[in-house]
């Protein structure tokens, strides 16, 4: 659209695709922070993402196989819905 990389805040905020807009929408569990950058300390960023995984994989063995699917259904019809 604009061809360069100035805009692509503003995109992203209208285009609703931030984590934080994830996470409101519910298209999201939960968002791993990188502090500032992953890239810069990779340990503890792989700890910080396993925990996460491992604590949404407990919270998922407690929900019954209906109410996962009724979830999981209802999560994709509000993908790309405001």
């Amino acid at each position: 659209m604009f061809r360069d990389v100035d805009h692509a805040p503003e995109l992203a905020a209208a285009q609703g695709i931030r984590s934080a807009d994830l996470l409101r929408n519910g298209i999201v569990d939960a968002i791993v922070p990188e502090r500032p950058d992953a890239a810069d300390e990779p340990k503890a960023f792989v700890q910080r993402l396993s925990a996460t995984i491992a604590a949404e994989l407990h919270r998922l063995r407690t929900v019954p196989d209906e109410q996962r699917l009724a979830d999981r259904l209802d999560r994709y019809r509000r993908i790309g819905l405001p």
